[in-house]
């Protein structure tokens, strides 16, 4: 066998080994989009999340930066020292959580804390769970002091 007749064999094995090479990268590539496309697919959609904006900072004129409700701008307020039940509720409602959400934003140092027999959540600002008060007119803040509850003012979590 003479070295001409070697290097076309030569050349036919190279060019059928890289071949093969090629089309091993483009299905492993096509695998990694096709995985990428159905993970992105089994994510859940943005109107599934756990979360919920459930108070907003706002200026108060005489009481500074406070938490206020999304909707209405109305102030929020907590009671340093016992609880809210009974006919107290009439006049300070909770700040509850959304259905089926769990995890409140709006603010740092929110949580949550669970009421009743059904087990719905109650929105808590440094701890301490927060209320409206049904005397407020828009962005009025007149609950503060009232049966010991003050305005949620806006400050640095601990």
């Amino acid at each position: 066998m003479t070295t001409d007749s070697v290097r076309p064999a030569v050349g036919r094995f190279a060019a059928g080994w890289l071949s093969r090479v090629i089309v091993a990268i483009m299905l492993a590539g096509a695998t990694a989009v096709a995985t990428v496309g159905v993970a992105a697919a089994q994510t859940a959609p943005a109107h599934a999340t756990k979360t919920a904006r459930v108070v907003l900072q706002r200026h108060r004129v005489h009481f500074g930066k406070i938490l206020v409700t999304p909707r209405a701008g109305m102030a929020l307020y907590y009671k340093p020292h016992g609880g809210c039940t009974g006919s107290c509720l009439g006049i300070w409602p909770r700040l509850v959580m959304p259905k089926g959400k769990t995890i409140p934003t709006g603010a740092r140092c929110l949580g949550t804390k669970h009421f009743g027999t059904h087990h719905r959540l109650q929105v808590t600002y440094h701890g301490r769970r927060l209320y409206t008060f049904v005397s407020d007119m828009g962005h009025s803040v007149t609950g503060n002091g009232v049966e010991g509850f003050k305005v949620a003012k806006v400050r640095a979590c601990m």
